[in-house]
């Protein structure tokens, strides 16, 4: 071919050979880097975090940032221990011995900014109607991370002083709940790749037909992850991560690096078997893979790193962490699949072949003897395939069709918030979900709160009194709010005025549990010029109900309550989150969109010097995506298959699942199309025959594509057996998308329309070809 000259002497052969001969040397700092990240792997685990829903500058942000800083009080997080006992009641001397032991000793704990128990002065409504529930209030201080080890330490807290007696007492709230996912994520992934790994080594080992072979790419992938969570590690110091960001990154690692790394070695055996009788063919062999597949797997992952920045388009830390974690394990993998794998290629040698399957399991082009430079494609099955497609390229017709089926839900998006309690029935938190929801509300783990302000910065007027009293009164006749509290409802308890005055008044109290319950909702030290108005809701937090709520609030209730002359209201809480989450979300979904089309457009434009090629990826991947997603919204936002998935339907997708999963997917798919159409263009250059490229080029990498896209589904699909909601979702989107552009898109619609188009998909204006660079590694 007229490419082997480039390959043997570009950059990236002499890589590869070097990392080859050399072999022992690089193998020693990958077990360096393995062994480190590993050791330090606890230590990450430890440091996990709540996932971060909020918006930078949205009116949930800014009433969490004035909480913290003006009511010290009541603490950053509103968190409630739940008491129960099937037995007794809270009037019984057991029951109110481990109450007040309880109570005590959580008020003694590190970051306990405040306690309201069932009996304290203020409290309402936090003894069960048959007295054998009761809550207490719990306010938390500190950051995410600290509020995440302060939730844990109070759990372990309450289970000593609980012990094995009559009466069960459990943490619930954000934190709790967000450490409890954190363990049943963590199980999930576990579990996960109980399953996926083991079909994955036989896809591969059907793929390679060695069992040597098929080991190689199982090792790199872990490889990878286990190297990006080293990396984690060493940024935790300046960046929170949560469990979920862990799931994603192992889901990628592992798909990705399987990917590269089968690309690369189908290369170089092919590229053995051609030099088998030639001297030092073995570094030869790696260094002509790693500048032919090598080569391409850089350009790929470059594609994914380009669609993954552009999460952070959305302005929430959330995207933030996702986009850098998931960058990272991608710069991992491709470090790891340019030194590591050669250097196992060039230990390994003609061993790669150890443990092989009988000849007719065995690739043709890796037989050999099996090179016929006349006829390149070769005469097995999958170029008996290519020359099927071009013979009849009308197929790719109905192809187009399914996928255009599959993508119709996508019309009738809802997205929401799942924070995943439904899998926490047997974690602490979620023991204290179900008492909540049977004796109290289900949203008093967390209510909504509205920041009422007086827009001057003076004390609180009367103004702004009955401003806050009408809020409360209206909010109170709402079917989806449970209770209401403000500092009306103190001034109403105490027989004081709703005036200024009256404030001034219930202020110098000398009752010391009165002054402390003001508090936490007056901002009494910082000028008292803010006001907490709490509203539990009598739904689930992250319901569309309470979405509904927040929503109603800002639009119908507060506007006629502050007009020119009220206070300024804010409403935040985690409901409110999860609605300025959606709507960052959704708002962002087509700047995300655009962004990933043009810089994937361009960077294909300059790699493959064409305008077809790059256009026609585009539109194909976008096909591909929109009909997994499709799928994705049919069957989680319509409940399909519920029990074969075995899930309960929330009514919508998770708010992130759209562009996180665009991102990613498109990225991915990118794999295959850069691998496919590399090597037709390797054909093209040498040949100029369209046809002949195309069928080379597909012939060559139907196998590995078909065993990667196998492969994948394989490590995505085995995540719909999680108990997360969300990891399943994210799971059957990822294996519907590699499975749906393997197969339906690489392997049939993209060499039918290549067909079609003749040399056209190959043309390029020249004072286009003047001004573009020439990205190259050689």
């Amino acid at each position: 071919m007229k490419t082997d000259a480039a390959t043997e002497t570009s950059l990236a052969s002499r890589w590869g050979a070097w990392a080859a001969r050399r072999h022992w040397w690089v193998l020693g700092v990958w077990a360096v880097l393995l062994v480190g990240s590993s050791v330090v792997y606890p230590y990450l685990e430890s440091q996990l975090v709540a996932p971060d829903y909020s918006v930078s500058g949205s009116d949930s942000d800014r009433v969490n940032e004035l909480i913290q800083d003006n009511f010290t009080a009541a603490g950053s997080e509103q968190d409630v221990i739940v008491f129960s006992s099937d037995s007794l009641v809270v009037t019984d001397p057991a029951y109110r011995k481990v109450l007040d032991e309880v109570l005590a000793d959580v008020r003694d704990e590190p970051g306990v900014a405040s306690v309201l128990g069932p009996d304290d002065p203020g409290a309402e409504g936090q003894i069960s109607a048959d007295g054998h529930a009761s809550l207490a209030a719990v306010g938390l201080s500190g950051d995410d991370s600290q509020r995440g080890g302060h939730a844990a330490d109070i759990q372990d807290t309450i289970d000593a002083a609980v012990g094995d007696g009559p009466v069960e007492a459990y943490l619930a709230g954000i934190s709790p709940s967000s450490n409890d996912v954190t363990k049943v994520e963590t199980a999930d992934v576990e579990r996960a790749e109980s399953f996926g790994l083991p079909v994955a080594f036989l896809v591969l080992l059907f793929a390679l037909a060695a069992l040597v072979a098929a080991f190689i790419p199982l090792a790199l992938a872990l490889s990878g992850v286990t190297v990006t969570f080293g990396v984690l590690t060493a940024l935790t110091g300046v960046m929170d991560f949560d469990a979920f960001l862990l799931s994603i990154i192992t889901m990628i690692g592992v798909g990705i690096g399987i990917d590269y790394s089968l690309f690369i070695i189908s290369r170089f055996r092919e590229e053995l078997v051609r030099r088998e009788d030639a001297p030092d063919a073995v570094p030869a062999a790696v260094g002509a893979a790693m500048t032919t597949s090598g080569r391409t797997v850089a350009f790929s992952g470059a594609i994914v790193a380009i669609s993954l920045f552009s999460l952070f388009a959305v302005n929430s830390p959330l995207f933030h962490e996702m986009a850098i974690g998931a960058v990272l394990v991608v710069v991992c993998t491709l470090a790891a699949a340019w030194s590591l794998l050669p250097a196992l290629l060039g230990a390994l040698g003609h061993r790669i072949n150890r443990g092989a399957l009988p000849q007719r399991f065995q690739p043709a082009e890796d037989r050999p003897g099996s090179v016929d430079p006349a006829r390149p494609e070769g005469t097995g099955f999958w170029a008996r395939w290519a020359h099927t497609v071009l013979d009849h390229p009308w197929l790719a017709i109905p192809a187009a069709a399914v996928l255009i089926v599959l993508t119709l839900p996508v019309f009738g998006l809802k997205l929401g918030i799942d924070l995943g309690l439904a899998a926490l029935a047997d974690e602490p938190s979620g023991k204290a979900e179900i008492i909540l929801a049977d004796s109290f509300s289900e949203g008093a783990m967390s209510p909504v709160q509205v920041l009422v302000s007086n827009p001057d910065g003076g004390p609180l007027t009367t103004n702004d009194l009955e401003a806050v009293d009408r809020l409360t009164t209206e909010a109170s006749r709402d079917p989806r709010v449970a209770d209401a509290f403000a500092v009306t409802t103190m001034l109403r308890q105490a027989g004081l005025p709703l005036t200024a005055e009256g404030l001034a008044t219930l202020e110098q109290s000398k009752d010391p549990a009165a002054a402390t319950q003001l508090a936490q909702t007056v901002n009494l030290e910082d000028g008292a010029d803010r006001t907490i108005v709490t509203l539990v809701p009598s739904v689930a937090i992250d319901s569309t109900k309470a979405g509904d709520l927040v929503n109603e609030l800002r639009d119908e209730t507060i506007p006629p309550l502050t007009g020119a002359d009220g206070p300024e209201m804010l409403v935040g809480g985690a409901s409110a989150q999860f609605v300025d989450l959606s709507d960052e979300t959704l708002g962002k979904l087509w700047v995300v969109i655009g962004l990933v089309l043009t810089l994937s457009f361009l960077y294909l434009m300059v790699v493959f010097r064409s305008l077809l090629i790059p256009l026609k990826a585009v539109v194909m991947n976008l096909m591909a995506t929109g009909a997994a997603f499709g799928l994705t919204a049919w069957v989680f936002e319509e409940g399909h298959l519920e029990g074969f998935f075995d899930f309960t339907s929330v009514g919508f997708v998770q708010v992130y699942l759209p562009i996180m999963t665009f991102a990613l997917l498109f990225g991915l798919s990118m794999d295959y199309e850069v691998f496919l159409i590399r090597r037709m263009q390797e054909e093209w250059v040498a040949s100029g025959d369209n046809e002949r490229a195309v069928a080379t080029g597909l012939a060559h990498t139907a196998r590995p594509i078909a065993a990667a896209a196998a492969i994948m589904a394989a490590v995505f699909g085995c995540f719909l057996v999680a108990d997360v909601l969300e990891l399943k979702e994210f799971g059957l989107a990822l294996a519907a998308a590699v499975v749906l552009d393997a197969t339906l898109v690489r392997l049939l619609m993209v060499p039918a329309i290549m067909k079609i188009a003749g040399t056209a998909n190959w043309w390029l204006p020249r004072w286009l070809q003047k001004i573009l660079p020439d990205l190259r590694l050689d």
